[in-house]
């Protein structure tokens, strides 16, 4: 690295100076002496000169730094180009703050930018709509002071990120407002909430409108169906030609009926807003009925179907939901395992949770379709699907039925292999059934 030349022309002017110091002490007999006055007389020069620079520097509207030579003269032109892009960095920051503040403040949605503590440090036009928050007034004071209810304060609390909560409006509780926290600049947050009360009601209006359809249409499909069974059952010589319509008459309308039993059970478990009491679920002696029920269901086709469960490991939950949702997943299995194909049911627990494994060796799932297995009316293949009988709201079911006992359903299938199904259920829902009434299942083939 080469030295600037300033700082050579400092060391010459330093070594003329000593050298003369040295030279005229020597003459008057005193060379110590002059050295050091010679040495003060600098450090003083240099100091008047730091000095200076130290006034210039704290004057912020000065622009010329004030004459100083050699080595200082260097650093006051390097402070010059750093005070003149600072401020052309500070301008840009500035524009850029403000077309931030203007692009939110034009977002329906309210926006808050949380500091330490989760004090309100900016926010936008609509959080005062929404949110009841004025700029001028709130800022700096911790939001939870500001939005006091208790699933916001909870879910602001939480370290995990991607989450949402709904919760209604402090200025007016008509409106539902889904909420959602992103990581925003260091050691801030920005508080994003949204209107969705039409969302909401929209889809109330929705399941209102599937579940009173269904129930009126039940009934006279009910009425129906008797009466094709009458016909039927009848001896009647003038009926022999119209057996077959009958039957597939009968069929058909019995798969309305399972449609719309399947649609109400749907609709019950989206508007169930309390969940009912969880009760000890003797889940072996369930899984036993469900399998005879699958056998009976495969009938000629002769399925292989097994099932191994822990005798004892029961768990809390709402026996009618448990019951829909296993046996929709071993009917599926009949229904799509080819004739003579096996179906494992295994209900076990580990460190980790408690799993119901439903596996089978059919033709399998290709991967694109397996995200969206869980949706209604959602089938892989319509016309294998109308033919085997399905609805296509069975896993929609089980996904429901899963997530209101705090459990997730987990895919995993392979073209020509097979598919397992797996449910899985958080640890504490586990309870010890009671030494009489627990059942020894692990044995059912």
């Amino acid at each position: 690295m080469t030295v600037p030349r300033s700082w050579l022309a400092l060391w010459r002017r330093l070594a003329l100076i000593f050298l003369s110091a040295a030279l005229l002490g020597r003459i008057a007999g005193q060379p110590l002496l002059a050295l050091l006055i010679a040495a003060l007389g600098c450090l003083a020069w240099q100091l008047w000169r730091l000095y200076r620079l130290y006034r210039w520097l704290q004057d912020e509207g000065e622009i010329e730094p004030p004459r100083a030579g050699l080595v200082w003269a260097d650093i006051a032109a390097r402070m010059v180009r750093l005070r003149r892009q600072n401020r052309k960095r500070k301008r840009k920051l500035s524009r850029l703050l403000e077309q931030f503040q203007q692009a939110t403040a034009a977002l329906p949605d309210a926006a808050v930018v949380l500091g330490d503590d989760d004090r309100v440090l900016w926010c936008n036009g609509a959080s005062q709509q929404l949110l009841g928050l004025a700029p001028g007034r709130d800022v700096g004071l911790p939001v939870t002071h500001l939005v006091r209810h208790p699933s916001f304060v909870a879910f602001l609390g939480q370290q995990r990120q991607g989450d949402s909560v709904e919760f209604p409006s402090p200025v007016d509780d008509g409106l539902l407002l889904n909420a959602r926290i992103v990581p925003y600049g260091k050691k801030q947050r920005l508080l994003l909430a949204a209107d969705i009360s039409r969302v909401r009601r929209l889809e109330q209006m929705r399941r209102d409108f599937v579940a009173n359809a269904s129930h009126e249409l039940r009934t006279p499909l009910t009425v129906i169906v008797g009466y094709l069974e009458t016909l039927l059952d009848s001896d009647d010589p003038a009926l022999a030609s119209w057996r077959q319509p009958l039957r597939v008459m009968r069929q058909q309308a019995g798969r309305m009926l399972h449609i719309l039993e399947d649609l109400l059970m749907l609709a019950r478990l989206e508007s169930q807003k309390e969940r009912p009491p969880r009760k000890p679920v003797a889940v072996p002696a369930l899984l036993a009925d469900i399998a005879e029920d699958a056998i009976a269901l495969s009938g000629e086709q002769g399925h292989r179907i097994s099932l191994s469960a822990e005798p004892r490991l029961w768990i809390l939950g709402c026996e009618k939901e448990l019951r829909s949702a296993f046996s929709n997943l071993a009917f599926n299995a009949v229904r799509y395992t080819p004739a003579g194909g096996r179906i494992d049911m295994r209900w076990f627990a580990d460190a980790d949770g408690i799993y119901l494994a439903v596996e089978d060796d059919g033709e399998g799932i290709a991967p694109q379709h397996i995200p969206r297995l869980t949706e209604r009316f959602y089938r892989v293949n319509r016309d294998r699907s109308r033919g085997s009988g399905g609805t296509g709201l069975g896993l929609s079911i089980v996904k429901h039925v899963l997530n209101n006992h705090g459990g997730q359903l987990r895919i995993t299938s392979e073209l020509g292999v097979g598919s397992v199904f797996v449910c899985e259920f958080p640890g504490e829902l586990r309870v010890e059934p009671p030494v009489a009434l627990a059942r020894n299942e692990s044995g059912f083939r």
